[in-house]
């Protein structure tokens, strides 16, 4: 992902809620830390919350520079980053039935933190036999940092889905030297300057049946990561897939770089498919935070408040001006009238 695409972004708090736990714990300024990452401390401890990606990655560089040379506090940061910080595809990754599954589930996604990509290896005859974590448009003072956490979350991923140590043949890393720490948990060679990380294994790995994988929860699991992007295969109706990819998220996929990169394609792009229907990105996603929000008044008890933040508004006071755009009335109103017609039907 490119840093024009990656800074529109708004993606969960899982990443900054961790960092600024270990800090806290440490005894480190994490106050500091948030502060010049521009991040109100409310929306780190927030349930759903999410986090502007480039103030993410603001707070990940402040981190860095706060623990220089604590290489176990970014071990332990690394094991807060869990599959079920990546939400439903967490769960495909928890549930993959082979090795191979598992690495093309990994780097099924164009986002992931400070901005690596991540894409299987292969052998000449297209067998899996690794993984590759680059850092095209990393900032250069976080690589250490990340190179620790990727090889630490998939060693231990793999590991424990492997039920026991799994059996990496070699592993290249782009930083000149590994911290024996780090180095404990791989019992093979470990090649340091190399331009990417890279976790080879056997090829013959790949078809191992993994004993927690279910191959039926993982089809489901993949299949609902991605039914928004299935969903327009089927229909080539683009803001209809629009319209779905926001009601699947709406406090992430409200912004057009979020949703675009939930449908797998550019910001132009997107921009481009809405335009040659008619339609823009605004008016379709209003269009689907109106039904969301109208749903949810008639047919919940849920309070204005938490409609709003459910569906992304920093306050109340907002969602109720959009909300009286969208239909004329406010939100309380709206709800009054159609309980009424409801007990009157």
């Amino acid at each position: 992902m490119k840093w024009s695409s990656y800074q529109n972004l708004r993606v969960p708090n899982f990443s900054v809620h961790a960092l600024r736990t270990i800090l806290a714990d440490a005894g480190l300024d994490w106050r500091t830390a948030l502060t010049n990452a521009d991040i109100d401390p409310d929306a780190v401890d927030r349930p759903k919350g999410t986090i502007p990606a480039k103030k993410e990655l603001a707070f990940q560089l402040e981190f860095v520079a706060l623990t220089q040379n604590r290489i176990d506090l970014w071990l332990r940061a690394a094991r807060a980053y869990t599959t079920s910080t990546s939400g439903v595809r967490g769960m495909a990754l928890a549930t993959a039935p082979t090795v191979a599954a598992w690495a093309e589930a990994a780097s099924a996604t164009d986002y992931s933190p400070g901005l690596l990509e991540i894409s299987p290896l292969h052998t000449a005859e297209g067998i899996v036999t690794g993984i590759q974590f680059s850092y095209p448009d990393t900032p250069q003072e976080l690589i250490p940092f990340s190179v620790y956490r990727e090889l630490c979350a998939t060693t231990r991923s793999l590991s424990w889905l492997y039920a026991a140590p799994f059996p990496f043949t070699r592993v290249e890393i782009p930083i000149p030297e590994l911290a024996p720490e780090a180095a404990s948990d791989v019992a093979c060679p470990i090649d340091c300057g190399s331009e990417a990380l890279r976790l080879w294994w056997d090829p013959a790995i790949s078809t191992y049946e993994l004993p927690y994988g279910n191959a039926f929860q993982h089809a489901a699991w993949v299949q609902a990561d991605t039914q928004i992007l299935d969903s327009f295969r089927s229909t080539g109706d683009w803001p209809d897939t629009v319209v779905k990819a926001v009601k699947a998220a709406p406090e992430l996929n409200r912004r057009l770089a979020n949703a675009a990169t939930a449908l797998r394609v550019s910001t132009r792009t997107l921009q481009r498919k809405l335009e040659l229907v008619g339609r823009d990105f605004a008016e379709v996603r209003d269009e689907a935070l109106k039904d969301l929000a109208s749903d949810l008044l008639s047919n919940s008890d849920h309070s204005v408040s938490y409609i709003s933040c459910t569906l992304g508004y920093a306050d109340p006071a907002s969602f109720t001006v959009a909300f009286k755009r969208w239909t004329g009335t406010s939100p309380t109103a709206f709800r009054a009238a159609s309980r009424y017609q409801a007990r009157a039907s």
